[in-house]
């Protein structure tokens, strides 16, 4: 660590802080905003919304976003619910494989946006009609990653406990679909910077906390089957990554890069064993997804990536 570095962290430690809990209250007051306006969840239908452009349009929605995940900029998203449950869940799984040959269907608490379990394309069998989970009774959302998508996507049909919730329904989504977050950097102003100012010393400095405490903070609602590597990167430095020789082969990778205030820059996937990327035109910071193929893959243990600075 360069001098120029020790320095930094003298104001950008402290100011990181109250970032983070200026971001803890953030959420808190949307939290209490939506209960104030629906006490009890019960006058809200169950829908589907599909994270787009018309979907952020909404100030409050993208403050909502991102005061609660990272921008998975490779997948189609979309969110179901919510949904009262006494027991079980179940989604039509077929539409799932008609429309991406890679899916994840994430369910999520209502109250606190918590991961409770998964299913996907690597645990459900391409000629299952039908997934049920078994859950204990509560308010739930199910969240549904698409990657490597087909136009138009069908999203499924849930039933809840037996009863039909939530129909199916058809939209498109071309290849370009997620372009969109090209465009959300033109709204990025000193609200977002304050919200997320915490990232960019969190990770730089992530070496000298327990990555228990850094992974839930950074990632607030991962994918569970992804292994992920993250860092910050400073204005004018390029990150070289070089993969095992076999990895591709067994996994998909996805880059993505994001400004200090968490806002897309860039994304792609990794289709060579060694990349280096463009120097950072500001600081920011990065995510290496790395998503296994087969059921088998979802077995391996963590690669070992190498990752270096200049």
């Amino acid at each position: 660590m360069t001098l120029i570095r020790q320095m930094a962290a003298l104001w950008e430690v402290p100011l990181g802080l109250l970032s983070y809990g200026f971001s803890r209250v953030v959420k808190a007051t949307l939290t209490l905003i939506s209960r104030y306006y629906n006490p009890t969840d019960t006058k809200v239908e169950a829908d589907w919304q599909v994270i787009s452009a018309d979907f952020l349009k909404s100030p409050l929605k993208l403050l909502w976003t991102m005061s609660r995940a990272r921008w998975n900029l490779h997948s189609l998203i979309a969110i179901a619910g919510p949904f009262t449950v006494q027991s079980e869940i179940t989604l039509d799984v077929r539409s799932l494989w008609q429309s991406a040959p890679t899916w994840t269907a994430v369910v999520y608490t209502l109250k606190g946006y918590k991961t409770l379990t998964s299913i996907s394309s690597l645990t459900v069998p391409p000629d299952q009609d039908t997934a049920t989970i078994t859950l204990p009774p509560g308010r739930y959302l199910v969240g549904l990653r698409h990657y490597d998508w087909r136009n138009p996507v069908q999203l499924p049909a849930i039933a809840v406990d037996g009863n039909p919730a939530l129909a199916s329904e058809t939209r498109s989504a071309p290849p370009d679909f997620n372009q969109f977050y090209r465009g959300l950097a033109s709204r990025r102003g000193l609200l977002f910077s304050a919200l997320n100012f915490y990232v960019y010393p969190l990770l730089r400095w992530m070496q000298w906390l327990p990555r228990s405490v850094v992974k839930p903070i950074f990632l607030p609602v991962p994918n569970p089957e992804t292994h992920f590597f993250y860092g910050a990167l400073d204005r004018g430095e390029q990150l070289t990554i070089d993969l095992p020789p076999t990895l591709r082969d067994t996994h998909s990778l996805y880059f993505s890069l994001y400004s200090r205030d968490c806002f897309p820059m860039d994304w792609y996937p990794l289709v060579t064993d060694n990349h280096t990327t463009k120097p950072l035109p500001e600081q920011g910071v990065y995510i290496l997804r790395v998503h296994p193929k087969t059921p088998a893959a979802m077995a391996m243990s963590k690669p070992a990536i190498q990752f270096s600075v200049t």
